[in-house]
């Protein structure tokens, strides 16, 4: 019993996207962070981390992942009335620069990265490099205000508010919704501590029921979902265990 305790307590400090305990909000997953570690996502050696450390004048974009097939197919059908697009979390543009290999882009198309000041700071510097229409970045949901596509993948559980309350600071919300890479599993709403590899992060796993009522409240209509073959074990907790990943597509009713 002693020598499982210990291993736990030493994988969770050495594996990356390891998580552990049960929490009920984020301050209190963070009090949780090993002493001397760094806590919260925005630090410094994000620089080095992901695609943000391959800002040289060779970079390209990731290879396009299928698991993002889904959101490709609906954004191009998006593109046909919608032209302004909120990515929440889209780090240094990646979906901006993969997906233009495949879609025709509007020619008025504004794309605005939502996500932190260290991570935009990188965006702003790549995107300097070539001329890419419509591309901007900024920290602040507010900016939101208008888009007509909201676009988030795998960023969500790093989020602490819940996405209808998001909207719900919007006058005017956007026409489509697309998720992707986010867990959901069908028990009560928690927050776990994940190591991201430099720091150490809260993570959030949502009720997939309760987000959708919670977004359906607000006049959207879920339109497509689908899965990612991809788990959440969280060691001690075998009823927390997440086994899919999520995506979805919702449009806003007329």
């Amino acid at each position: 019993m002693i020598s499982d305790y210990y291993q736990y307590h030493w994988l969770f400090n050495q594996n990356i996207t390891a998580c552990r305990g049960i929490y009920s909000t984020f301050a209190e997953a963070l009090q949780a962070t090993p002493k001397g570690a760094r806590a919260g996502y925005n630090q410094p050696e994000i620089h080095n981390h992901r695609s943000v450390a391959k800002l040289t004048t060779a970079w390209e974009p990731d290879e396009f992942n299928s698991q993002d097939y889904p959101v490709l197919v609906w954004l191009a059908s998006a593109f046909a009335n919608s032209s302004t697009i909120f990515d929440i979390g889209g780090n240094v543009g990646h979906a901006y620069y993969t997906y233009k290999k495949f879609l025709q882009y509007p020619n008025d198309l504004r794309w605005i990265v939502c996500d932190i000041p260290e991570v935009i700071k990188a965006g702003e510097q790549l995107a300097r490099k070539a001329d890419n229409p419509g591309l901007s970045f900024t920290v602040e949901f507010a900016d939101a205000e208008g888009a007509e596509i909201l676009l988030t993948c795998g960023t969500l559980q790093y989020i602490e508010p819940s996405l209808s309350e998001m909207l719900g600071q919007l006058k005017t919300k956007p026409r489509h919704i697309l998720i992707n890479r986010v867990p959901f599993y069908d028990g009560e709403t928690f927050i776990t501590l994940q190591n991201i590899g430099y720091a150490f992060c809260p993570y959030k796993i949502q009720n997939r029921s309760e987000f959708i009522a919670s977004l359906t409240s607000l006049g959207y209509k879920l339109i497509d979902s689908w899965t990612w073959d991809r788990t959440c074990y969280i060691p001690f907790y075998p009823e927390h265990f997440v086994r899919k990943y999520y995506g979805f597509y919702l449009q806003l009713s007329d």
